[in-house]
């Protein structure tokens, strides 16, 4: 009698699972991908004003190049511990709020403190200020990021799904980017407007140009009155996009082979050997690398090559835009030929575009805007195709182990992310001093004894365009034959459902 009331049990629990991974196969709403998607619109709002807006702040400020660099790269430091701690426990969640919803609740106060004492520091701000909030906003940044990333790669297990997810999300995180270069313009315009006497059309139309210019360079266009814009609306958007996200967005129990657990220090060999996973490491590595980079001298460049620093924000919001509206276009592309495929695509059309900058001339910021455009266009894909791929190889793993540990692989995810971006907002600090750049002097004095040299100008041009698209192309070798193609994932899922053996597909 006994035997029989087990096999019930067993079949009961089979079943059970088999209705939990149907509900997960289901195709999700279009309002529960935007609940989703949202949130990332706010949170991204947070590392990326960090290469743009906050290191040439406080550059400003007196802090020095060479002393930012190691503060940032130190502080990342800790992720190599932090990272997989929150990935595992992550995974280890349990609850009627399930495994990623506790940390993002819990992570998101901590974010929304640090970020805005971070962004509207105190007057003469020390450099021991700076590093006690920059290291707790990457780890709240964390705390936050990482379990979103595996709660998204659990969604669905549909592979073009996957990339409308993912591609849905990078939108939201341009999209976060255009709202926070909006807030200088509009706040600019409306400056422009209310000291207008004369509100005659022809007057307005034809004065805008050089007094708009003149109101961004006299207030809207300062950094630290567009971080301090920035943290005030970050303080309102977040709680509403977490009330979204965990009211509005189911997380789904997750199918497991029934097996031994392994060891922490086991699953991290299984992520060594999922050869999948290790490649797109390497392409993400180098890729946010050499955008790091970018981004760390891009207002620099602005300012000090193409002589047009007060309009930074106008700069910021074409790039991200042509990023947000050339997404769907890569999505669509990736659809036909494949993710890795349009991956490739992507850096070489970045790296066409890229190639232009350094013979851009002197105060052609229209001529250097719609480069921009071209160039801008891929950077979503360069970000959103990759961490698709990376959901799919994530079942690789599940097939091995009997685990669903997209919280350890996230994990490692975020950890190369952060990494790579500190990293490369360091070295690419490091190197435009090194070449005698210096962000205190005066633009309009280049190439005299009071300004910077054209030898220091012209290294910091390599360094914003050729350089980092260089270190992109690192990834081709390593993308070319991407073995995890669409088929192989459905297969691997398949034996996943059926709860059969490890899967040995796609491991090259």
């Amino acid at each position: 009698m006994s035997d029989v009331t087990a096999d019930q049990a067993t079949e009961s629990e089979r079943l059970s699972g088999s209705k939990s991974v149907a509900a997960s196969e289901k195709k999700l709403s279009g309002f529960t991908i935007f609940s989703y998607s949202a949130l990332y619109m706010p949170v991204s709002m947070v590392l990326l004003p960090v290469g743009v807006y906050v290191l040439p702040f406080y550059a400003e400020l007196g802090i020095s190049m060479y002393l930012m660099s190691v503060i940032i790269f130190a502080a990342r430091l800790s992720d190599a511990i932090t990272d997989p701690i929150i990935g595992v426990l992550s995974d280890r969640t349990t609850g009627r709020w399930g495994r990623r919803k506790p940390w993002i609740l819990g992570g998101a106060p901590l974010l929304m403190l640090s970020l805005y004492m971070l962004f509207v520091p105190p007057e003469n701000p020390s450099a021991l200020y700076f590093t006690v909030w920059i290291v707790l906003m990457y780890l709240a940044f964390t705390i936050v990021d990482l379990p979103y990333f595996a709660w998204g790669a659990e969604l669905s297990t549909n592979y073009d799904e996957r990339t409308h997810i993912t591609a849905r999300r990078e939108q939201f995180h341009f999209a976060g980017t255009i709202t926070f270069n909006l807030l200088p313009l509009v706040a600019g315009l409306l400056i422009y407007l209310g000291a207008q006497s004369d509100f005659s059309l022809s007057s307005m139309v034809g004065n805008f140009t050089s007094e708009f210019q003149q109101v961004m360079a006299a207030r809207a266009g300062h950094i630290d009155v567009i971080l301090e814009w920035l943290a005030q609306f970050v303080m309102i958007a977040i709680p509403v996009a977490v009330f979204l996200a965990l009211f509005f967005v189911p997380e789904f129990p997750q199918k497991t082979i029934e097996r031994t657990r392994p060891s922490f220090l086991k699953s991290l060999n299984v992520v060594r050997r999922n050869g999948p996973f290790v490649r797109l490491i390497i392409c993400y590595t180098v890729s946010t690398l050499g955008a790091a980079v970018t981004a760390a001298l891009s207002y620099f460049f602005v300012k000090h090559v193409i002589q047009a620093g007060e309009l930074y924000p106008i700069y910021l919001l074409v790039y991200y835009a042509s990023s947000v509206i050339g997404l769907p276009i890569w999505t669509k592309l990736s659809n036909r030929i494949g993710k890795h495929r349009s991956y490739i695509a992507a850096l070489i059309w970045y790296g066409i575009w890229a190639s232009f900058i350094p013979f851009i001339p002197e105060g052609m910021f229209g001529l250097f805007l719609i480069v921009m455009c071209f160039k801008g266009s891929s950077v979503g894909a360069l970000l959103a195709l990759p961490a698709a791929m990376a959901a799919d190889a994530v079942d690789i793993d599940s097939a091995r182990t009997g685990e669903n540990r997209a919280g350890l692989y996230f994990s490692i995810w975020g950890l190369t992310k952060k990494g790579s971006y500190a990293l490369g907002g360091a070295i690419g600090l490091a190197a435009a001093a090194a070449f005698g750049f210096d962000p205190t002097l005066d633009p309009t004095l280049a190439d005299t004894p009071d300004g910077n040299s054209s030898s220091s100008l012209l290294w910091l041009t390599l360094l914003y365009s050729i350089i980092p698209a260089a270190i992109k192309f690192v990834a081709f070798p390593f993308v070319w034959h991407y073995p995890l193609t669409e088929e192989r994932q459905k297969r691997i899922r398949d034996r996943i459902e059926r709860r059969g053996t490890p899967s040995t597909a796609g491991t090259g």
